[in-house]
């Protein structure tokens, strides 16, 4: 999984009438735990395997076997022991080829007894340590989408709040600017894939457990999709519950979207305060187009 910074560009967070009073009286937003999430699945899923371990040793072998004999191998650990018994095996694949029934006989029966336990505790030592770390995990979502009828009506309370505009700076390094966009999947992810253990046996590839914690944050079921939703996160919150709060400089919100269903109370609530708060922030009400299922923005000067 590469990871992909947003440059400079807007992002979007939808919010009720009561989250764009906060943001604006406080100037901060608030960063959350996955705990709080209305997706249980969201960073809280998974660390399955993606293959029968009783079958893994075969597939060992099988990989040696590839490596034996291929025209240009990848580079391997020659201090590791599977490294050395991958480039033993590629020594002697020209005059004696490859018998995969003698390196199963070989390796199989210390594998299954001494290998898969370890391989077995350490997913459940990882499971334990990540629900461990869900409480002081904190992740701020944003959107690359201003006008998503979906999301106005889930996360701006039916049209009646509004979407902040937020701006990635990476030119003043802010926080929004090291956001990393989220990839949406059929299945919850892996405690690493099939062929990041194979790598990883024969030396070719050490596991990446760094990785591991990216592909966690970043992966959301596909069912999301049209959210579009980039993410800042961070693992290990020093405050107290669930939440922390980032301040929010003038030059990072650009311009707020007031709902096309919104009382005309908190119109005027939202407008006096960010007029106090963030004075060069333009604001815009929304209505709705009357020849498309679409929103339509005038500013509010």
């Amino acid at each position: 999984m590469n990871q992909i910074h947003p440059g400079r560009r807007s992002l979007f967070k939808y919010t009720t009438p009561k989250t764009a009073l906060t943001i604006l009286q406080n100037k901060t937003v608030r960063y959350s735990s996955p705990l709080t999430f209305n997706d249980p699945f969201d960073i809280q899923t998974g660390l399955h395997f993606d293959f029968k371990l009783d079958e893994l040793a075969e597939k060992i072998v099988d990989h040696i076997g590839r490596f034996a004999s291929a025209s240009v191998p990848p580079p391997v650990d020659e201090e590791h022991p599977w490294g050395q018994m991958a480039l033993i095996a590629r020594r002697k694949f020209p005059t004696c080829g490859f018998d995969k029934a003698f390196w199963l006989n070989m390796i199989k029966p210390s594998f299954d007894t001494d290998i898969v336990p370890i391989i077995t505790e350490t997913q459940a030592n990882f499971r334990k340590y990540w629900d461990n770390s869900l409480p002081a995990m904190r992740v701020f979502c944003v959107s690359e989408e201003r006008d998503n009828l979906l999301m106005w009506a889930h996360y701006a309370e039916n049209h009646t709040g509004a979407v902040f505009e937020f701006l990635s700076l990476p030119e003043k390094d802010n926080v929004l600017s090291i956001a990393q966009k989220v990839d949406y999947v059929s299945n919850p992810p892996t405690f690493f894939s099939e062929q990041e253990w194979l790598n990883d046996f024969i030396s070719i590839k050490p596991l990446d457990t760094s990785l591991l914690h990216r592909r966690y944050v970043l992966q959301k079921s596909k069912d999301w999709h049209y959210e579009k939703e980039w993410r800042v996160w961070y693992p290990d919150s020093q405050q107290v519950g669930h939440h922390d709060y980032i301040p929010v400089a003038n030059c990072e919100l650009p311009a707020i979207y007031i709902g096309c269903r919104a009382e005309s109370t908190f119109v005027t609530q939202l407008i006096s305060q960010a007029r106090m708060s963030f004075p060069n922030t333009r604001i815009f009400q929304a209505k709705r187009h009357t020849a498309s299922y679409s929103l339509e923005y005038a500013e509010i000067k």
